[in-house]
């Protein structure tokens, strides 16, 4: 478990804060009504959630590269274990590898189709997340991604690394998986060497990715190699600025995995002088703690922001609750009309039950056709992509490269999706909280595309037969190139007078052009089984996610509709128990309600203590999530009034 000393300075306080609001929620959830209004069991929950978050969450650094740029090597230069990932097999099909901190060096293999996830010897992960170094084929086609777990100080400072599938070429398929992913990452660590500038390929991905992120980190490996790498490293600052502009002050740290190697045995051994002089030849210094310090502090910033948003959105509504009671203790009479006018609000927003629902079947249905205008298109660049690789091909490598790539392909289709919906989601549960000012839940903007099972089991490439074997189909290759080699074996008499080279050429002429045809015909066939394969992916993908698609969206409408209407009741028929507490109050005599008034003053001054520290953490932590999250609490307790 990460050590949340090392991921911000802050992050201890706010998991106090977190844990004692959590405790004051359970006991409030015990609570009569007579002690104020008792809270939810979930909202104890919730906080809890963003605490264990805090504990586990790390910075998420997506690493991409073509191959052969060391990105294998980079990574287990990182993390001081030189054997994690083999570096002779740096392309993976559709599997992604994620890195974390752990106690001791452990690997679970997460399988396709909702099967349990296998326990896998670190040792063995290519098996699980590698192709087949000769064959270029998954060894294994069942694997969906594998987590990987070290004890390595990089990652305990509150870091995970992403290995990307391989992108060899940066072929569509898989850097589209990886475009996808960046969505989720909180930042991107690009990988290049010393031994030449940036490929049209690496550019128009790096175009690509100032939509998705804006933390990038290039590295540039191999310096023990390529001597020419300050060049280099200038010239890809000038291409930078020319192809993505927004990347032209992103950091670059040119380093040697070698050296780092060097100097991590060299510490192992006891030798800590070579080990400091091959640590600072390497390079990784710089790298390490930026990664460590700025990326990995800046993710954990915005997790506490979250953390103390979710906190100061469930003790906020208490408080007023408290304030409202004290007051009603104290006998003041202008809290009636308060709490007749909080009535009244609740009223109205029920009788506009038929404005606010047709709102959000609006918003559901835009968001609906959003998600399926995104998914049509990201199709249409598949079935491209297969067009495009169907016609430029020119041998059999195509049955094997083409459901390689658009499995790829799939999986970035989906991922990209996933993310859409999610994004959706919580824009259109944001919009309806806004225009209630109520709040529709966690638990609906949590909600998620199912993945549909057929998208783990894809159809495989059926090559279509042809008997290319015996006399038949001798003949039939041969004849059409009769006519060929007879002209030849004219043309070669005529200009040699001789016998035996016009026959020599003739028939020649005939297995040249006999063989031309067979490739002909053989690539054509080859390229039909491709051109009916990918119209049947394309066939799989539309009939099995645009349902999903109508399904989430209206069980996210039908979830929100419930939650509102739930709350819009609910505190209905709290401010109507609240006018009913006033009235009695209002009659009762002041040693009647001594007691009572005691104890809801030391829980709205516990709750307003714990509001002001969250405040306070918010204006410290100073991340726009954490200034929100202030804005969202309530005012500071009223001073109480004096009993009338």
């Amino acid at each position: 478990m990460t050590d949340i000393r090392h991921t911000h300075p802050r992050a201890a306080e706010v998991l106090r804060l977190v844990a004692d609001a959590a405790v004051l929620l359970d006991r409030a959830a015990r609570s009569d009504a007579d002690d104020g209004a008792p809270v939810s069991p979930e909202a104890a929950a919730a906080v809890r959630a963003e605490a264990a978050r805090i504990r586990s969450g790390a910075a998420s650094l997506v690493v991409v590269g073509e191959k052969k740029r060391g990105k294998s090597s980079l990574i287990n230069a990182l993390i001081g274990h030189r054997d994690l990932l083999p570096v002779e097999v740096d392309v993976a099909t559709g599997v992604h590898l994620v890195v974390r901190h752990a106690d001791r060096p452990t690997a679970v293999a997460h399988l396709t189709g909702g099967s349990a996830p296998v326990p896998v010897d670190p040792a063995d992960i290519a098996e699980y997340a590698a192709v087949d170094p000769i064959t270029q084929t998954a060894r294994r086609d069942d694997v969906h991604h594998v987590e990987v777990g070290v004890p390595a100080p990089l990652l305990a400072s509150g870091l995970a690394l992403v290995d990307t599938p391989g992108v060899g070429g940066l072929v569509a398929g898989h850097a589209r998986i990886t475009m996808a992913t960046l969505s989720q990452a909180d930042a991107l660590v690009f990988v290049v060497n010393g031994s030449g500038e940036l490929t049209a390929s690496e550019l128009r991905f790096l175009e690509r990715a100032t939509e998705r992120i804006a933390e990038v980190v290039f590295v540039l490996t191999q310096t023990d190699k390529y001597r020419e790498w300050p060049a280099v490293l200038e010239r890809n600052r000038a291409l930078l600025a020319e192809h993505a502009p927004r990347y032209t002050q992103a950091p670059w740290f040119p380093v040697s995995s070698r050296a780092k190697q060097d100097a991590d045995a060299a510490a192992a051994a006891g030798d800590r002088e070579t080990a400091a002089r091959r640590l600072e030849d390497s390079g990784f210094g710089p790298l390490t703690e930026a990664l460590s310090g700025r990326i990995a502090e800046e993710a954990a910033g915005l997790r506490l922001a979250n953390a103390l948003h979710v906190t100061l959105s469930v003790l906020a509504p208490l408080a007023a609750v408290q304030e409202r009671r004290l007051r009603s203790l104290a006998q003041d009479p202008t809290l009636q009309d308060e709490v007749r006018g909080h009535r009244d609000a609740l009223r109205t927003l029920q009788r506009s039950d038929a404005t606010w629902r047709g709102n959000l079947r609006q918003a559901s249905r835009e968001l609906e056709r959003r998600l399926r205008v995104g998914f049509q298109r990201n199709v249409n660049d598949l079935r491209q992509l297969a067009e495009e690789k169907i016609a430029a091909s020119s041998g059999p490598d195509l049955a094997t490269e083409l459901p390689r790539d658009l499995e790829a392909g799939v999986e970035a289709i989906w991922l990209d999706l996933d993310n859409a919906t999610r994004e959706g989601v919580a824009r259109l549960v944001a919009l309806m909280e806004h225009q209630c000012r109520l709040d529709a839940g966690p638990a609906v903007t949590e909600l998620a595309l199912a993945r549909p099972e057929r998208l783990d089991t894809l159809p495989a490439l059926v090559s279509t037969g042809h008997d290319n074997r015996g006399a038949l189909a001798l003949v039939e290759r041969v004849m059409p190139a009769w006519g060929a080699g007879g002209l030849a074996a004219t043309v070669t008499a005529l200009a040699t007078g001789g016998v035996l080279l016009p026959l020599a050429a003739g028939f020649g002429m005939i297995a040249l052009l006999s063989n031309r045809r067979k490739r002909r015909t053989d690539l054509g066939r080859v390229r039909g089984d491709a051109m009916r394969y990918a119209h049947r992916m394309v066939a799989e993908l539309t009939t099995e996610i645009p349902p999903e698609i109508t399904r989430t969206v209206d069980d996210v409408s039908e979830r929100i509709t419930a939650r509102i209407t739930d709350q819009v009741s609910a505190q209905r028929a709290l401010l109507e128990g609240e006018l009913e507490e006033l009235q009695r109050n209002l009659a009762a005599g002041r040693e009647q309600l001594a007691k009572e008034r005691e104890r809801a003053r030391r829980r709205a001054a516990a709750l307003g203590e714990l509001i002001t520290r969250g405040r306070d953490l918010a204006a410290v932590i100073g991340h726009p999530a954490a200034a929100a999250a202030a804005a969202t609490a309530a005012p500071e307790p009223k001073p109480e009034p004096e009993s009338a």
